[in-house]
């Protein structure tokens, strides 16, 4: 009997020591916003623009796909910025989720700002110092450089034959 309660004694004393001393790996995040900005951090290191990273949830029936690419480096000046292409598609039925799609520029690791209302029809390259957008919808292409700054606003033209301003503007915010 006594070596029967030793035993039991032994293997609790065992199981509370290995719980404490627990290494696991596993992160424990409070909202999926946490999850996001893990993945771009990851899309950030892997410096590969042929592979995107995705993270999808649905709650309550309310579907939300987060998606990074990473685009390339953007020299400005003396400084190299990494470009992310992030899209979240939200929305109640898979076949009508709406897109919100951004330009998101690092600089030494951290947001330096983000270019806003790209839409999905959007393809973006990033090559030295020039942004390379091509339209889907309209079939137009635009080469824009940026050598000493960032613009506070970015005009992709979609007809560039007439008198007619006929385009998109897109806006720059400058993270805090």
């Amino acid at each position: 009997m006594k070596i029967i309660t030793i035993c039991i004694y032994t293997t609790i004393c065992f199981l509370i020591v290995s719980c404490k001393k627990s290494t696991s790996t596993i992160r424990d995040y409070d909202n999926v916003e946490n999850y996001a900005t893990e993945l771009e951090k990851l899309c950030l290191e892997c410096h590969d623009d042929s592979v995107t990273f995705s993270l999808k949830t649905k709650v309550e029936g309310y579907i939300t796909e987060y998606d990074f690419k990473y685009l390339g480096t953007l020299k400005i000046k003396r400084d190299n910025f990494k470009v992310i292409q992030r899209t979240i598609l939200s929305g109640l039925l898979q076949d009508a989720l709406r897109a919100n799609v951004s330009l998101r520029l690092f600089l030494k690791g951290k947001l330096y700002g983000e270019y806003t209302t790209f839409t999905k029809s959007h393809k973006i390259k990033v090559v030295s110092n020039t942004l390379c957008l091509y339209d889907s919808e309209t079939k137009t292409k635009a080469f824009l450089k940026l050598k000493d700054s960032i613009p506070n606003n970015l005009y992709f033209p979609h007809e560039e034959n007439t008198s007619e301003l006929i385009g998109e503007m897109f806006y720059f915010s400058k993270c805090p």
